[in-house]
């Protein structure tokens, strides 16, 4: 099964840029078989993942690193969709597998967040503690990057993603899935959708304090948001107001991560990023931003519940 190639969002919370929307829109109509849309669906994400891929072997931007996580948490939701018709045990390893890899990609971002988020917190006095603290954070960051590129290409990511499409495919085809996909795409958003207004009514109802339900909700919105751009072409009208929606929520539940992720790497790596007093500080603050954030999300769900 070949690749072909596609463009990856430039970011994880925002639509597709209208090639990638376009190009993906016109992979599958209401008459194509569950199958058949699979293959088309996987082949041409797999094929954005591939393109990074190639690209950072050939010395791309950390960019491609962002793009090629994106790809993959893409493929783990397509898993996810196709998991009733596939082997449980293998469509589990499958996105554990993915999952992995996107794990591998993502820790260069991490630093970068940390670094933005850091130097957000004093812009006019770069010669102070908070300067020393960035510098060791990019010290950090560069290594990440360094470990990020050897790890993806000893991966041999291509090969992965060939192995598991056919393996998918293969399975597919003895299922004798050969139904239009309009209605087991539907069958699939809803159960997303189930999903999503059960961890938002869960998260609602939590303390404020409770970011792990946050993340449950951060979680099943990502998944519905891509299973609607999946399946666009054979939905029902007036889902594209559900993206917009989606995209808006998941926008704060992401800069609520990137906080979250980002004292969690401080404390990580506390002993490595030199003077104590100034990683305090700096969690400290990470810590108020946080929960000051974490007030406004829980606000912004309940206006879109």
């Amino acid at each position: 099964m070949s690749f072909r190639p596609g463009v990856a969002e430039s970011s994880e919370t925002a639509a597709p840029s209208p090639t990638s929307a376009q190009a993906r829109a016109g992979l599958i109509a209401p008459s194509t078989s569950v199958v058949d849309a699979f293959a088309l669906l996987a082949t041409s994400i797999a094929g954005e993942a591939v393109e990074r891929v190639r690209k950072l072997d050939g010395g791309g931007a950390p960019e491609d690193l962002h793009k090629l996580r994106v790809a993959l948490r893409r493929l783990r939701t397509l898993w996810w969709a196709y998991q009733p018709l596939l082997d449980k045990k293998d469509a589990k390893l499958q996105r554990r597998e993915f999952k992995a890899l996107a794990d591998a990609a993502g820790r260069t971002r991490d630093w970068d967040v940390l670094h933005d988020l850091i130097a957000a917190a004093n812009p006019s006095n770069q010669h102070d503690a908070l300067a020393l603290l960035i510098n060791a954070i990019d010290e950090h960051r560069a290594e990440a990057l360094s470990f990020s590129l050897k790890a993806i290409g000893n991966a041999g990511v291509e090969r992965i993603l060939e192995q598991a499409l056919t393996s998918a495919r293969q399975q597919l085809d003895l299922q004798g899935a050969g139904r239009p996909i309009a209605s087991f795409a539907e069958e699939r958003v809803q159960a997303a959708e189930q999903a999503l207004k059960k961890r938002v009514r869960r998260a609602v109802s939590a303390q404020a304090s409770d970011y792990a339900a946050l993340h449950e909700v951060r979680i099943a919105g990502k998944k519905l948001r891509y299973l609607l751009q999946f399946f666009a072409p054979v939905l029902g009208g007036g889902h594209q107001a559900v993206i917009e929606r989606l995209t808006v929520v998941q926008d704060e539940l992401g800069t609520l991560n990137d906080l979250v992720t980002s004292e969690a790497l401080l404390r990580e790596y506390a002993f490595q990023l030199g003077e104590a007093k100034r990683v305090k500080q700096a969690i400290a603050h990470l810590q108020s931003e946080t929960a000051h954030h974490m007030h406004h999300v829980h606000e912004v769900l309940r206006t879109a519940g």
